[in-house]
């Protein structure tokens, strides 16, 4: 999360104050202290507080002595289920609801942080567009920033109270499924400049409309620190409506220059594609001009880092510095990684898909074929769309084929609606496979393809599609 440093050593006795708790069992000094927490008896470490979550397969109440023999400072229970056993010698604080007391104690961190606070949420982009904040910021200072998947109303939390309280930035992402999500993890949070990548049609089967994606991603900005500023994109009109109780001095835009000139404070110029390098990005933040390397490909990725040096500029930091910066950023893994197996470049966005980020990412790919190959796609299904869920994957085929692709292998439920679209618009049958075999896919694409070609492997993060690039992999070596 930083460079290695410990968690701040915490009181005990503040921490139950924190949460509205009381002690069960006391701890045997005053002075008591605990670094970091920890919701999983296995990886507790000493001195960590562990909260004892009740889940769908386990119930952490039952292991409130394995993490006492771990080491654990003390234990966070629900008063209601009483005291647990085996955590004898161990100072269990008894809390009205143990997920709650997660949140109240990392809200009473942030209280303290003097720091400055960026949050990040969007339907497409917001890991990558928090990677690439973090670095940018690097150049300025010490960057605390999401890890993994800790981006919920529990992972959040605990990337909070990972902190040393010592860091200059905190970068924090924020996920959502349903609307009020967001706006518990701004209160939590209090972000000083507040960012939304986008607004598309993920998480459809619960929300219902891309007007609700939009109110529920807007979230964040009425959850700002006083003063705080909103990143967003220029042109996404729902996210504007999100944004009419700010001031337009506290409003940074981004955007791809078009035919259509809107007001941006941030625009993309150019983005000219690197091959295996990224692309080469020139914009204009302000009147100041920039040039530099995504270490990523795509049109959409230049907008990512777009909205990272609106973040910098909002904080009015040195802006070339920060590029330089964001050069180096690491994406963790899945996430538009590019490979070479056996000449062919290979592209893995396997993380996630929803229709805006497939049509992205294929128009990436498409567009760094063009120069030295053929293009191929290996899909998988694009989940929580809702009702038209099928539709979605038959129009999602038809653009492979609009696109120029050279050949689709479709993987999971949908396939057949993928392949059906691909075949409507022209792309040959014989280069079209719908499949439920992952590793049935890798070795079409092995047989269809030569080097010099590129390949996508993208779909929803429920379809493990890794298991595609792993048999491609095999069946092509490196």
């Amino acid at each position: 999360m930083t460079d290695g440093s410990s968690p701040k050593a915490r009181p005990l006795a503040w921490a139950c104050a924190a949460m509205g708790g009381a002690m069960l069992i006391e701890p045997g000094h005053p002075g008591a202290t605990f670094t970091g927490v920890a919701i999983d008896s296995r990886v507790v470490e000493p001195g960590r507080l562990f909260f004892a979550l009740p889940g769908e397969r386990a119930d952490g109440f039952d292991f409130c002595a394995v993490a006492t023999k771990a080491g654990a400072a003390a234990v966070v229970v629900a008063a209601h289920r009483g005291l647990p056993a085996g955590c004898e010698g161990v100072p269990v604080i008894a809390v009205a609801d143990v997920r709650r007391a997660l949140g109240d104690l990392a809200r009473a961190v942030r209280s303290r942080f003097k720091g400055r606070v960026v949050g990040v949420t969007g339907s497409n982009g917001k890991t990558t567009t928090k990677e690439l904040i973090a670095a940018a910021l690097s150049a300025s200072g010490r960057v605390l920033r999401t890890q993994g998947n800790l981006n919920t109303d529990i992972g959040l939390p605990m990337t909070v109270l990972e902190s040393t309280e010592e860091e200059d930035f905190w970068v924090l992402e924020m996920a959502m499924r349903a609307r009020g999500e967001i706006a518990y993890l701004a209160d939590i949070g209090k972000p000083h400049v507040g960012v939304v990548t986008n607004v598309a049609g993920a998480h459809l089967e619960r929300l219902g409309s891309i007007e609700e994606v939009a109110r529920a991603k807007g979230e964040i900005f009425h959850g700002l620190a006083d003063g705080g500023v909103a990143v967003l994109p220029a042109d996404e009109p729902l996210l504007q409506q999100e944004t009419t109780h700010l001031s337009e001095g506290r409003k940074l835009r981004f955007v791809h220059s078009g035919p259509r000139p809107v007001r941006a404070e941030v625009r993309i110029l150019e983005c000219v594609p690197a091959g295996e390098h990224g692309s080469v990005v020139r914009l204009s933040v302000g009147s100041t001009p920039v040039v530099l390397r995504v270490p990523l490909a795509g049109e959409h990725n230049a907008r990512n880092a777009a909205a990272a040096l609106a973040v910098v500029s909002a904080f009015k930091l040195p802006l070339l510095e920060a590029a330089k910066a964001l050069e180096k950023a690491v994406l963790p893994p899945h996430r538009s990684k590019l490979h070479v197996f056996a000449g062919r470049r290979v592209m893995d966005d396997c993380y996630n898909a929803n229709p805006t980020s497939m049509l992205a990412a294929l128009r990436t790919v498409a567009v760094s074929a063009d120069a030295s190959g053929s293009a191929f796609a290996l899909l998988g299904d694009m989940l929580e769309l809702g009702p038209e869920t099928g539709q979605a994957h038959h129009r999602l085929g038809q653009e492979v084929a609009r696109l120029g692709f050279a050949g689709l292998a479709a993987v999971g439920e949908l396939a057949a609606q993928l392949a059906a679209g691909a075949r409507a618009a022209g792309l040959h049958r014989n280069r079209v496979l719908a499949t439920l075999d992952p590793a049935l896919a890798a070795s079409a694409m092995a047989e269809w393809s030569k080097p010099g070609d590129w390949i996508l492997v993208k779909a929803s993060r429920g379809m493990r599609l890794e298991r595609a690039l792993d048999a491609l992999e095999r069946k092509l070596g490196t």
